[in-house]
Order: C-alpha cells, then sequence, then structure tokens
C-alpha cells in the first residue's frame, strides 16, 4: 500500500493535554484498574454492610463513611481524578515550558515515518514502529514500549487518519506472521 501523508502542526495546550490524557491511559496496564476497581466496590460494600447491621458508636459510623468514601474513590479514580490531576500537571509544564514546545512536522509514506521540529528529528523505517495506538483526539506512534511521537487527530484529514489505520494494520500482519 502507498501512503504519503506530510503535515505541519502547532502543538496547542490542549493537544499536549489530550497527548498526556491518552499516553496514561494507553501504558496504564489494565490489570491495575481492574484491581483498583475492585478494591472500591470491596471497600463500599463493607462500609455500606457494616453501617446497615453494626451501626455503633459515632467513631465507628465515621469509619464506615470514611470506608465508603475510600471505595468511592478507588471506583472513580481513573476515570475522573487521575485525568483531572494529568490535565492539571500538563497544562503548567505546557505553560511553564511553551518555549521549548514548538511546531512539529510529521511525514509518513510506505517506508519512513519521521517527526521534525526545530530541534529534533526522529526517522524510523516504518517496519521498526512498535505499535500505533489511537484516542479519541491522538494518535501515538510508539517508537518501543515508551517511547512514541504523537499527532493530533485535528491535523489529519479523515481520509488520512483512515490511511493511517489501514497503513499500520498492514504492518502489524506482517510483524504477527
Amino acid at each position: 500500500m502507498n501512503i504519503r501523508i506530510e503535515e505541519t502542526f502547532l502543538v496547542t495546550e490542549e493537544d499536549f493535554i489530550n497527548m498526556q490524557l491518552s499516553k496514561t491511559k494507553y501504558l496504564t496496564p489494565k490489570e491495575n484498574i481492574l484491581i483498583l476497581r475492585i478494591m472500591g466496590i470491596i471497600a463500599i460494600l463493607c462500609g455500606t454492610a457494616a453501617f446497615i447491621n453494626v451501626r455503633g458508636n459515632i467513631y465507628q459510623i465515621i469509619c464506615w463513611f470514611l470506608l465508603i468514601a475510600i471505595g468511592l474513590f478507588c471506583l472513580s479514580y481513573y476515570d475522573v481524578i487521575n485525568p483531572v490531576i494529568i490535565r492539571k500537571q500538563a497544562g503548567k509544564f505546557y505553560h511553564f515550558n511553551q518555549k521549548a514546545i514548538n511546531s512539529k512536522t510529521i511525514r509518513l509514506d510506505h517506508q519512513e515515518f519521521s517527526m521534525t521540529d526545530e530541534e529534533h528529528t526522529i526517522k524510523l523505517p516504518v517496519q521498526y514502529i512498535y505499535q500505533i495506538a489511537e484516542t479519541s483526539s491522538t494518535v501515538l506512534i510508539f517508537f518501543d514500549k515508551e517511547e512514541f511521537g504523537f499527532v493530533p487527530k485535528r491535523v489529519l484529514s479523515e481520509e488520512q487518519l483512515k490511511l493511517v489505520r489501514e497503513f499500520f494494520e498492514e504492518i502489524n500482519k506482517y510483524k504477527n506472521v
């Protein structure tokens, strides 16, 4: 499949925040999320059961409510709390380092992926791309398990995005053989 995409874009604050959220979502092991949610459900059930059945003095009631609150915290951590923290930290980082975050040019053809900014150039034959991950706002192109480049979806047309998906599906087929 022949593909040729070249786009230049300025990384906005929202792009940077979305990239951080996408990276965290992609790199967080699913087992961690599942374990924390199970712990949250157990804490809520235990706190509720104890409150209904044991009652006790005011200190025990406070403990049962705290147990329920801890359960709610565990249940909502990855969906609500962590994204708020990441947004806040990424926004601060972006504003503090805004001069260091500059425009990027991505190029993708059937042989090579490259990403260039004012200071760095990354060139990688496409067969060495580790993986591509897509979220609602960002495409992450991993060079290994933790190093990656990102492209905000806003800079790609629907046709370009479709080509990128098909291209990487084709490459992944050869990797899995």
